[in-house]
């Protein structure tokens, strides 16, 4: 558990935006309807993981870089 954990980190988002763009075909050729309440659920989920990944790029670019 702990490898998957490891490699989806840093992916997370993508798998987001890749299940929401294979969601809208599905419910576009009506092969599956998603419900509307689901749309903005799936939404804030990816928002909330891309603002992780802004947060920890900011923490690494604020920390002080040593000198080799």
């Amino acid at each position: 558990m702990e490898k998957l954990i490891k490699w989806l980190s840093g992916r997370k988002t993508y798998f987001v935006a890749i299940a929401v763009v294979v969601l809208g075909l599905l419910q576009g050729l009506d092969i599956f309807t998603l419900p509307d309440a689901a749309w903005p659920i799936i939404g804030a989920v990816g928002l909330g993981f891309m603002r992780a990944s802004i947060s920890k790029i900011s923490d690494e670019i604020k920390k002080p870089k040593r000198k080799k």
